[in-house]
């Protein structure tokens, strides 16, 4: 599987069918999305988009003095869940995190998806709360262990 780098534009496909179903494809844009800091991946598999995932340079607003990236729209196609394509998505906004001097990573995330990220070594926040018209979330989070300086 390819892990690349992709346009905003490219991500909406999989952003409605996935997240947004009864949605316009113009929800599916989102502020920040063409940022020149905001970054979206894409797994390909036979020249097709199978996962998508965005990650936007946004520190979690309750956190102070640390830089953080929020990850948006992780997608994975039904027929190519269960086969580490989410991993290897969270894997590289992880990585681009780090190299671009982040303190952690974090993101709203749906509530039925929660135990994949405590797997990925997320903290899950217990309280849960409402993103009309997607469903119940919880706020996960991961910090990075820097080198002292």
């Amino acid at each position: 599987m390819l892990i690349k780098q992709i346009k905003s534009a490219d991500t909406l496909i999989l952003r409605q069918q996935i997240l947004l179903p009864n949605s316009d494809i113009k929800t599916c844009i989102f502020e920040g999305d063409d940022d020149k800091s905001t970054v979206h991946f894409a797994a390909i598999k036979a020249g097709t988009i199978v996962g998508i995932l965005s990650i936007f340079q946004r520190s979690d607003p309750s956190i102070s003095n640390k830089k953080g990236f929020q990850l948006r729209a992780m997608a994975v196609a039904a027929e190519e869940r269960g086969k580490g394509l989410g991993l290897q998505l969270l894997s590289a906004a992880e990585k681009h995190a780090v190299n671009n001097n982040a303190d952690y990573i974090w993101a709203n995330a749906k509530s039925d998806a929660v135990e994949f990220y405590r797997k990925a070594g997320y903290q899950i926040d217990t309280k849960v709360f409402d993103i009309a018209p997607v469903g119940p979330h919880q706020k996960i989070i991961k910090y990075f262990n820097k080198p002292a300086k």
